[in-house]
């Protein structure tokens, strides 16, 4: 499993994360899933907005700017969106993101993942 930090604390963000980087994989991303459960996380490279459409639960949504590449993977948190709602009518959209992560609802609040911080694959 991939496992996905926050590095100013070692805080685990998702210890089973799961990256959406083929097309049927991007295409059906959390679509029919019914449960998310906390340490669960979905990345989707390349991708900068995602739709709610035929989604059963609501999501964290957290956009990431890829990082120069080093040692590690690492990215730098644009912004978070708590508790999208399934069927948004609009797409939700951050121009400035290379990836976006998608986290079970209420999880980003209950870290105080905030824009800023670094996220890396530990």
């Amino acid at each position: 499993m991939i496992k996905l930090i926050r590095t100013s604390d070692q805080v685990c963000v998702s210890d089973c994360l799961k990256i959406a980087d083929q097309f049927f994989s991007r295409l059906r991303g959390l679509i029919g899933v019914k449960k998310f459960e906390f340490g669960e996380g979905l990345l989707f490279p390349r991708c900068n907005n995602i739709h709610m459409w035929m989604m059963s639960i609501p999501i964290d949504v957290v956009f990431l700017k890829a990082k120069p590449k080093g040692s590690t993977q690492e990215w730098l948190v644009m912004s978070v969106h708590s508790n999208v709602k399934p069927w948004k009518f609009l797409p939700v959209i951050n121009f400035m993101a290379d990836d976006v992560l998608e986290l079970p609802s209420g999880f980003a609040e209950s870290i105080s993942l905030k824009s800023g911080e670094v996220l890396c694959i530990a």
